[in-house]
C-alpha cells in the first residue's frame, strides 16, 4: 500500500496523485492509494 511519496523535486501533492519534476519537459505522476471521497482524504487507503 502506497499512502505518501517521498521522492525528490515534488511538484504537487494532490488528493490522489502525487506529482514530481523529473527536469523542465518530464512530469511524473504516482498514482497513491490514498482514497478521497467528496473532497476529503480518507485516513486509511484503499484495502489490498
Amino acid at each position: 500500500m502506497l499512502i505518501e511519496t517521498q521522492l525528490p523535486d515534488l511538484l504537487h501533492r494532490g488528493k490522489v496523485r502525487d506529482t514530481y519534476q523529473i527536469d523542465a519537459d518530464l512530469l511524473l505522476m504516482v498514482t497513491t492509494d490514498r482514497i478521497s471521497a467528496f473532497d476529503v482524504v480518507l485516513p486509511t487507503g484503499i484495502p489490498e
